[in-house]
């Protein structure tokens, strides 16, 4: 039996509801020196100590957690394992980014302002030793070949065997069947959380590991872990995520719906088709589920649809959709970047500029968020046609987005609102755009050069 560790206090998962995060890589946020961050594919110099000095930064911006990359030691200390995924000791803290104290000093700090911290931990693999495929005396913490699966490539992605036994970029495999790798991880996951008081976990690779595996990690996890599982497919996303299995997990189908149609165009009735079937996959637990749609492995959305009114819709429609919000560092600063690295440029370089266009126009939706209760708004279609889509939340806020992009000329629409008749509504996102509510519940809608639009009461909001 593996051991258990006692626990310190931790949210509630379901606080994380109203919440809103932001996703940061330590080595590209904040750095001491500022460091020109010229070779994407090296160090670049952030640190935790850096990071402390940026928390108003991100809390300003309207996010009260950050989901910060792995902060353990990696293979050999490499010099190009900035990005955390190449785990050698589970028990020792990366030293390019600072000390165990440093992590924790950053932990307190965001805690004062109110900040949750996620950790991102990695359960499935550790990084490559420099002997060859059965070389593992790099990694302190599982050194034995005994405690992998044997070297194979993932051929067929379809292949749930082969995705849960071979390597994922030819990093070593660990298997979660053999006793001691399975009870270790399970100590180690409270460890972790106790050492540094966490407020929960993003977990990377989820589908690469037995649903045994997390049924005995929850009994023991009982704090927000939210599963990466990257595919476009609620059904199979949902097969992982439960009371028994893992609590909930990043949407995935959102990111893939937001660059189809937001971002290239197609047909917004697939907005209507994502979030029906979401709704009727998860439930009342699609709130629980982190929505984005930018991240440290995908390019950028400017690098792929080179419009700021599609960015503009984009970041509209996943602070108003049903989920907890996941904001990628950088965004608010219209970071470019194709993939990775590029994606993963410093921020420093953008010099936090706090009134920068997106900077001020992500702030104005956080205090939405922030004034409504959007944790226990329903979601309600509200009119769809090929290039726009409109929803409700609750009977308090009503959201109009549309995959034109810019240069496009003045565009109307009646539609369904959730107001009362004859009442008055605004624009948050633009001063002096206010409408009547006609008598039957509808409203007159024109949007201008591809712009998102979102209503609510007049008197309602408050900046």
């Amino acid at each position: 039996m593996f051991s258990i560790i006692s626990i310190l206090t931790h949210p509630a998962a379901k606080d994380f509801r109203s919440r809103r995060i932001y996703q940061l890589l330590t080595d590209r946020f904040a750095s001491n020196d500022n460091g020109n961050c010229d070779n994407l594919g090296n160090y670049c110099g952030g640190t935790f100590n850096a990071m402390v000095s940026k928390l108003d930064y991100i809390k300003d911006l309207g996010y009260d957690a950050i989901w910060i990359s792995p902060t353990l030691e990696q293979a050999h200390n490499a010099s190009n394992l900035y990005h955390g995924y190449a785990i050698a000791n589970f028990y020792a803290t990366n030293k390019y980014f600072g000390s165990d104290q440093d992590l924790i000093n950053l932990v307190n700090e965001a805690h004062k302002r109110d900040i949750y911290v996620i950790a991102d931990v990695v359960y499935n693999h550790v990084g490559q030793c420099w002997g060859g495929s059965y070389d593992y005396s790099c990694i302190t913490t599982f050194p034995k070949s005994e405690y992998y699966h044997n070297p194979c490539d993932i051929q067929d992605w379809n292949d749930q065997w082969q995705v849960q036994n071979c390597r994922l970029c030819n990093l070593p495999d660990l298997n979660q069947n053999n006793q001691f790798v399975h009870d270790e991880l399970i100590h180690w996951a409270q460890w972790y959380q106790q050492k540094f008081n966490f407020d929960g976990f993003r977990i990377d690779t989820v589908r690469h590991i037995n649903h045994d595996f997390w049924r005995d990690l929850r009994k023991v996890t009982p704090w927000f872990n939210i599963a990466e599982i990257f595919v476009d497919d609620f059904k199979f996303i949902k097969s992982f995520v439960s009371d028994e299995e893992v609590q909930t997990a990043l949407n995935y189908p959102f990111y893939f719906v937001v660059d189809r149609t937001i971002g290239a165009g197609q047909s917004m009735y697939q907005l209507q088709a994502n979030f029906h079937d979401g709704n009727d996959i998860f439930g009342d637990t699609l709130r629980d589920l982190g929505i984005f749609f930018e991240n440290h492995d995908n390019p950028r959305f400017l690098s792929q649809h080179n419009d700021l009114k599609r960015y503009e819709n984009a970041i509209v429609l996943m602070h108003t959709w049903t989920g907890i919000p996941i904001l990628y560092y950088g965004c608010e600063q219209d970071m470019y970047g194709g993939n990775d690295p590029d994606n993963r440029r410093a921020l420093w370089k953008t010099g936090y500029n706090q009134n920068s266009v997106h900077y001020k126009f992500i702030q104005i939706l956080n205090k939405l968020r922030k004034q409504m209760p959007f944790e226990t708004l329903d979601q309600k279609e509200l009119f769809v046609a090929e290039d726009v889509y409109a929803f409700a939340r609750g009977n308090r806020v009503m959201t109009i987005v549309t995959n034109k992009g810019s240069n496009n000329n003045q565009v109307h629409y009646q539609m369904n609102s959730p107001f009362n008749a004859n009442s008055r509504i605004c624009n948050i996102l633009k001063n002096d755009d206010c409408v009547n509510v006609g008598q039957n519940g509808q409203v007159d809608v024109t949007l201008n050069n591809g712009e998102a639009k979102v209503y609510v009461r007049e008197g309602d909001f408050k900046l």
